[in-house]
């Protein structure tokens, strides 16, 4: 497998927000990138720019909006960025983001791409289906995890502390 280990829109928005992610920077980056060469392989083919704009915003409202209830910060993110990079297909990209958490699949061919590839690295291959193991080891020994579950697990921990009856908000059915 040929593994991307950059993406010109990738890396122009993260760029754009390197402050507010601060020293988590490299963590998200690396987790985008993985998502976004997981959702190639499904896709077989390289993803489109509405793709790769999602994947660079899906979470960043974690930082910018500094809430674990992140994506509709998220997804807005997408129509403040669309024309910077000739994105038309806004609402297909605010949709990747705004059901990358969803627990039921999706019949839109690359919200559902973008959902497992997106469950893939967040269970660290284990729910990889139909990727497999030498895939997601190829991906990881070029774009390494950096503490990205431990991320999940402090943040996920703080916002149940304080929010017990919906500790989970970015889950959608």
């Amino acid at each position: 497998m040929q593994v991307r280990t950059s993406h010109p829109i990738v890396d122009a928005v993260l760029d754009r927000y390197r402050r507010e992610i601060g020293e988590s920077l490299p963590t998200y980056r690396n987790h985008v990138l993985r998502s976004l060469n997981y959702q190639q392989l499904l896709l077989g083919e390289p993803v489109p720019d509405a793709a790769a704009l999602a994947w660079a915003v899906h979470d960043l409202g974690i930082w910018t909006a500094g809430t674990w209830d992140y994506l509709e910060p998220s997804a807005d993110l997408v129509e403040q960025h669309a024309a910077d990079f000739g994105v038309d297909d806004i609402e297909g990209a605010r949709r990747m983001v705004l059901d990358h958490h969803r627990l039921r699949a999706n019949n839109d061919r690359l919200s559902e791409t973008f959902r497992v590839a997106d469950r893939i690295d967040a269970s660290r291959g284990l729910l990889r289906r139909p990727a497999t193991r030498a895939d997601v080891e190829a991906v990881v020994a070029q774009l390494p995890y950096r503490g990205f579950h431990a991320f999940l697990v402090r943040r996920a921990t703080l916002y149940a502390l304080t929010h017990p009856t919906h500790p989970l908000p970015m889950v959608r059915w």
